[in-house]
């Protein structure tokens, strides 16, 4: 049971990320790894910059409204 669902995620997973669904021709994730020239591709993990911005806003906000 447990091995169905984990080949279903699996499945799933890798229809998700499918280089042909979301990438032109010739172009592939491995492409995004490199920095390129001088200019570097956004990753996932910066994202998490967002939330302590975020607090500090609303703790800032919250600061000046009372």
């Amino acid at each position: 049971m447990a091995t169905a669902a984990a080949g279903a995620l699996g499945l799933l997973w890798g229809w998700l990320w499918s280089e042909r669904f979301w990438l032109p021709q010739n172009v592939s994730w491995a492409d995004f790894e490199g920095q390129g020239d001088d200019y570097g591709y956004p990753r996932a993990r910066h994202i998490l910059s967002v939330f302590p911005l975020a607090a500090g806003v609303f703790s800032v906000r919250l600061l000046f409204e009372r």
